[in-house]
């Protein structure tokens, strides 16, 4: 048996052994797995008995027992990192740290535009001017299928860094490796939003730093174990300073962490280091049999490395559903109707997600299930159309920073045509912003936020009805 090294579980583990009652924060003080005589402890019990604080719950206030710089190295050697730190604020604020470490002020950045939003919070922190780049888009599908080298080699010399997103929010993945060779011909360093590839990392060649990337950002709760927004920023050789980034994690991070919460990820790392390769593997098994199942069902199209033309994380199952008369978002009502969730949904596709927490036979039936639902939700074929999120093309007027900080004015969103966003819209998920700070408002956009709509919730703008919109006065 492999020994378990697991220095912040350990220490977790020893705080909850010891029945202490902190002089301290949490104001819970530990005492709702202790005493039923606590005050709202029917209540609170289920919901904090688990949770112990850093300071004074699993180390000192002054954190001497170094459980978590000895959590945070190991996973940083799992990964092939020379640095890591844990995040309790979600893959976005491991943007927002990423970016605040490679960006500057007022200096050009090249972004993919089909980045999470929190890319577009840490443009406006870092006053970074955003060259946005764009991926190939599936031409039959409406899909991104990648970023490609060629794209990165055309940006302007003088950008700091590139910054991309793969896997994508359907599942497909760039090449890594290409886009650091073409980052690093730049002299500058490439930044990978990896939050929905944090299995990758422990499977040979797949993961980014092994691919040559400098800094990555992975989602532990996402498609691993981890407690929800928990995640990991790390980076790698002489290209980026970790101690720029410290001081960037350290802007965005909570002074009380829960300590429950990053034991989560040192015990993910030891599980996934130990058992993961195989549990990985069970699980692309039973998907590759999903997806066959579903293949099966006329008109289904489902997105794997044959039909995307590129490679597609094999733990995704997302399907193209135009020719069966049916939409995603129909289907993912269908769904929720029997308390299923699924990752996203738009006219065309329905993306779901599986992890090693899934049992194989549970994915099988699901894919079934599914199937039986498309039969009974099968109208006339239909003409495709495709998300405008990954269609846009911005044009910048200002830095998003510059934006957001600028006077405003209130108008209806129909007026605002020609006039400069200082705010953004983002149908949610997957959060990829329609339109962003500091870009020109057009007619397209304004009917592509309308569409959005109607088809779910469009996110982090000011008015939540899109009856109107906050442009920069003068604009």
């Amino acid at each position: 048996m492999t020994e378990r090294n697991t220095p912040l579980v350990d220490a977790v583990r020893e705080a909850r052994s010891q029945n202490r009652h902190p002089l301290l924060v949490p104001g819970h003080k530990m005492q709702y797995d202790q005493d039923p005589a606590t005050i709202g402890y029917d209540l609170l019990h289920d919901l904090v008995r688990d949770d112990v604080g850093m300071q004074g719950g699993a180390d000192s206030t002054a954190y001497t027992g170094g459980f978590l710089d000895a959590a945070e190295q190991l996973y940083a050697d799992a990964i092939g990192a020379d640095h890591t730190r844990f995040l309790v604020g979600g893959s976005s604020q491991g943007n927002i740290s990423g970016l605040l470490t490679v960006a500057m002020p007022d200096r050009p950045i090249a972004v993919d535009r089909t980045s999470h939003r929190s890319a577009l919070a840490g443009l406006v922190l870092s006053g970074a001017m955003p060259e946005w780049i764009f991926p190939e888009v599936h031409p039959d599908l409406g899909i991104p299928i990648g970023v490609t080298a060629a794209a990165v080699r055309a940006v302007r010399p003088d950008v700091t860094a590139v910054f991309i997103t793969s896997p994508s929010y359907v599942g497909t993945l760039s090449d890594i490796s290409a886009l650091a060779e073409a980052a690093h011909a730049l002299g500058v360093p490439l930044e990978v939003d990896q939050a929905w590839g944090a299995h990758l990392d422990y499977m040979p060649g797949l993961g980014a730093f092994v691919q040559g990337a400098d800094v990555v950002v992975t989602s532990i709760h996402k498609a691993l174990m981890g407690y929800s927004a928990t995640a990991i920023v790390s980076c790698r050789g002489e290209r980026v300073d970790p101690n720029r980034l410290d001081r960037s994690v350290d802007i965005t991070n909570t002074t009380s962490p829960s300590a429950t919460l990053l034991a989560s990820i040192d015990a993910t790392r030891h599980i996934m280091q130990t058992e993961g390769l195989a549990a990985i593997e069970r699980v692309i098994e039973a998907v590759s049999k999903a997806r066959a199942v579903l293949r099966r069902v006329p008109g289904v199209v489902v997105i794997d490395d044959a039909t995307a033309g590129v490679p597609v994380d094999p733990t995704k199952l997302t399907l193209w559903l135009p020719p069966t008369g049916t939409t995603g978002t129909a289907l993912s009502d269908a769904l929720w109707g029997h308390h299923y969730a699924v990752e996203s949904s738009d006219s065309d596709t329905i993306v779901m997600t599986f992890t090693v927490a899934d049992s194989s036979e549970w994915i099988v039936d699901i894919a079934g299930f599914v199937a039986g639902l498309i039969e009974g939700l099968r109208g006339t074929p239909r003409t495709p159309t495709p998300a405008a999120t990954w269609q846009v093309r911005p044009d910048v007027v200002m830095t998003p920073r510059e934006a957001v900080f600028a006077p405003r004015r209130r108008i209806a969103l129909e007026e605002a045509v020609g006039a400069v966003s200082a705010e953004q819209f983002c149908p949610y998920p997957p959060g990829v912003p329609l339109l962003g700070p500091g870009e020109r408002v057009t007619a397209e956009l304004v009917a592509d936020i309308r569409l959005a709509g109607t088809l779910g919730r469009v996110a982090y703008c000011s008015d939540p009805t899109l009856a109107t919109i906050e442009v920069v006065d003068g604009s």
